[in-house]
């Protein structure tokens, strides 16, 4: 989970968050605890009749989510404008996401705001749920394992030699688009880790009929039904 935050931070947002090293209390830290107390907030609304009236009133756990809610909205504000006012001469490539959006096209900080949240949102939990599954699949089939190992290391033309550390920067300095491309079979085990394990197991993306219509199976759906999916299952269904 630390490891993820660490990557999506760093290539999303230029910032390194390290988590891995146990730091907690900077801004990026304080505001991933807060996310994760929000997300915990949200969820007790399910089971608490009354949380719109502790929200009209702003008090107990609605005052607590609004609170958290703000320190969020004000560190993505203080990143995008840390990036906007960095010095648009320096020659050092920008590779993060947000400053790519910011050069690509004019975009407001509201805008911004929710790029960050969303890619916060889709990347901290799944990424970290794929790869411990995919870990969990590597040592439960350790032939598998010895290929994805075999295919990386003929990629990247490191063979053997990255058992220290100059063939571990050699190995870090090789890894490309083009490189990433050709990692077939890894490609093809984290694919068939996410049929068998998918990020997001219950469909909670449903979709609404804006009007009558009939699915591909010949089923009717109403206007106004609601269609929903569950991956999990569908990743088992050897017929579709």
């Amino acid at each position: 989970m630390k490891s993820s935050l660490d990557s999506i931070f760093k290539v999303g947002f230029g910032v390194d968050l390290n988590c891995s090293e146990g730091s907690n209390s900077s801004p990026e830290g304080n505001s991933i605890k807060a996310f994760d107390h929000s997300y915990a907030l949200i969820y007790c609304r399910y089971v608490d009749p009354l949380w719109t009236l502790k929200r009209f009133l702003n008090i107990g756990s609605e005052a607590t989510l609004k609170r958290n809610i703000k320190f969020m909205d004000d560190f993505a504000y203080h990143l995008i404008n840390a990036k906007r006012n960095s010095s648009p001469s320096s020659n050092v490539i920008k590779e993060d996401i947000l400053s790519r959006f910011l050069a690509e096209s004019e975009m407001n900080d509201r805008y911004l705001r929710d790029i960050i949240l969303n890619f916060t949102i889709a990347g901290k939990d799944s990424t970290a749920n794929t790869l411990s599954w995919f870990f969990y699949m590597l040592i439960k089939h350790p032939l598998v394992q010895e290929k994805v190992v075999q295919g990386v290391r003929q990629v990247t033309g490191c063979g053997d030699n990255i058992d220290d550390d100059h063939g571990i920067q050699h190995f870090v300095a090789n890894i490309t688009e083009g490189v990433l491309d050709n990692m077939q079979y890894l490609h093809v085990a984290l694919t068939e880790t996410l049929r068998l394990y998918p990020a997001v197991p219950v469909g909670n993306d449903g979709r609404c009929a804006d009007a009558d219509d009939i699915l591909p199976d010949g089923h009717k759906v109403k206007q106004g039904d609601g269609v929903y999916y569950i991956s999990y299952a569908m990743g088992r269904m050897s017929y579709i």
